[in-house]
């Protein structure tokens, strides 16, 4: 059974030093945070520094042929996200529809958990994601 909150955020530029995603949130509970016109009016924007690299372990497996085949796992690593914010790295500009913030930092709890899974995502494909969501 769904709570009815999460938050989506599309790339909007990506450059050598910068990477931005507009994102907006959602609460299927409240009406005045419902978004039901989609909006993306929240801003996150990201240092290019601060996407860590995942931990890349290799072995050799032995095959049902009996061959040995070299796999690779890409282990993710956990990324300081709250460090950076504080830091200055990562500026959150809340969207519209943000209905509870983080008691320390006044920022929207839905772009957190987007940041979480942006990261995740980056380290598990390599590359930036197009579109993030976080459904709950």
């Amino acid at each position: 059974m769904s709570r009815g909150i999460g938050a989506h955020a599309n790339l909007v530029l990506e450059d050598e030093n910068t990477v931005m995603y507009e994102y907006g949130g959602y609460n299927l509970n409240e009406p005045e945070y419902r978004n039901e016109k989609h909006l993306y009016d929240g801003m996150i924007t990201i240092a290019r520094d601060c996407f860590v690299e995942p931990e890349i372990h290799e072995k050799l497996k032995k095959m049902p042929n009996g061959r040995k085949k070299l796999i690779t796992k890409r282990i993710p690593v956990d990324v300081d996200y709250p460090r950076m914010i504080s830091d200055g790295r990562i500026v959150i500009e809340n969207c519209s529809n943000c209905w509870h913030r983080s008691p320390e930092s006044n920022i929207d709890v839905m772009a957190l958990h987007i940041l979480f899974y942006l990261f995740r995502q980056y380290q598990e494909e390599g590359k930036m994601p197009e579109y993030i969501s976080y459904n709950v």
